[in-house]
């Protein structure tokens, strides 16, 4: 029997239970969308979900989700299996997924989720054996990342070399953005097993790059192995996408995408005519060519960015499509489709019955 694992009011709660209840499914017939003359096939896969963060796909064909207030859930064959609820405060909870580069072997899956202690709010990444459906055997990873009801970064992914990257807000507290030696506004990068690795760019500390928001994309280019990420920005605008190298700053708080900076990282691109509010992004690599685009979610905006980048990941053009679904936090490629989670019961956007949603999309 297929489980749902929840994290309650901010702390973590393995839960095992022996009875399970469906949420309601779309049917699966397909709804073609045009938009900008591109041509779109989308089809609602699973409906009625509670602020999906991350969808990530597992071998078996199956898709694991984290939903910000507390689940994970396991989506198979058009179902979400349902268990419990729980809370979650502001903008953090549970958010980012990933599974383990050995996962195969060692059936590892990582979380980054928000919890209080002692009336302060921080996020930690913990590691759980998944087996039977069931997670179990918590090990802390990294801990004691600075919290707060906005900022709270969140997502977490493996990179070509095998290391978990970790974006971290600035928990309202822009210096910190600023200090290496705090997790918070920063992109970490840490081995597995909690341990730093020796090429990090500052020594015995997990800090990769620094001067960052709220930083809640990761993508790897599939031909430079270049890693970008996306970025809030402030004042309803300057969000950004950057190119995200080993020990540079990108500026926040002292320079936002609107001034150019010889001291400080530039984007390569960023929004100043209107708030993207970009969250998750993946790349998809452009049929019998070296080039890529980035696909980057937007929450504020209500529309997924298509960023299209040359064989070296220099900007070329960019285009707003999947403008009639909301909120969206997340775009993850996957065997020739992408998938996206909408937001729109996260407090900010118009929600439906059917909200959220995870939809399917034929980008071919």
């Amino acid at each position: 029997m297929k489980k749902r694992w929840i994290f309650t009011s901010l702390a973590l709660l393995l839960m095992i239970l022996t009875s399970c209840t469906d949420k309601n499914i779309e049917s699966k017939e397909s709804v073609k969308e045009e938009t900008k003359d591109l041509k779109y096939e989308t089809q609602v896969i699973a409906k009625g979900l509670k602020i999906p963060w991350e969808i990530v796909p597992m071998p078996d064909g199956k898709f694991l989700i984290t939903e910000r207030e507390g689940g994970v859930s396991l989506l198979e064959n058009g179902k979400v299996y349902e268990v419990a609820e729980s809370k979650s405060k502001g903008e953090g909870g549970l958010l980012g997924m990933a599974l383990s580069p050995k996962f195969k072997d060692d059936n590892y899956i990582y979380l980054y989720y928000t919890y209080e202690e002692n009336k302060d709010i921080y996020n930690k990444v913990s590691k759980f054996n998944f087996k039977d459906n069931t997670l179990s055997d918590e090990t802390v990873i990294i801990d004691k990342i600075p919290g707060s009801k906005f900022h709270n970064g969140g997502r977490i992914k493996f990179g070509p070399d095998n290391k978990l990257y970790i974006t971290t807000g600035d928990a309202k507290e822009e210096s910190l953005s600023q200090d290496k030696e705090s997790l918070a506004g920063k992109i970490l990068r840490i081995n597995p097993d909690g341990t730093i690795p020796l090429d990090n760019p500052f020594s015995n500390n997990p800090v990769f790059a620094l001067g960052l928001r709220n930083p809640q994309g990761l993508a790897w280019h599939p031909v430079t192995k270049e890693l970008f990420a996306s970025d809030h920005g402030p004042n309803d605008a300057k969000d950004e996408i950057n190119l995200i190298k080993s020990g540079n700053n990108y500026g926040w708080p002292d320079v936002t995408c609107d001034k150019e900076s010889s001291e400080y990282e530039n984007p390569i691109t960023c929004y100043e005519d209107f708030t993207l509010a970009p969250s998750g992004i993946d790349f998809v690599q452009k049929e019998d060519s070296k080039e890529a685009s980035l696909y980057v979610a937007g929450l504020r905006g209500n529309r997924v960015m298509k960023i299209n980048l040359d064989d070296k990941g220099n900007f070329i053009n960019e285009e707003s499509i999947l403008e009639d679904f909301g909120r969206i936090r997340t775009v993850v490629y996957h065997e020739g489709d992408i998938y996206i989670a909408t937001n729109n019961k996260d407090g900010r956007g118009v929600s439906n019955k059917d909200d959220d949603k995870i939809i399917k999309v034929n980008i071919k």
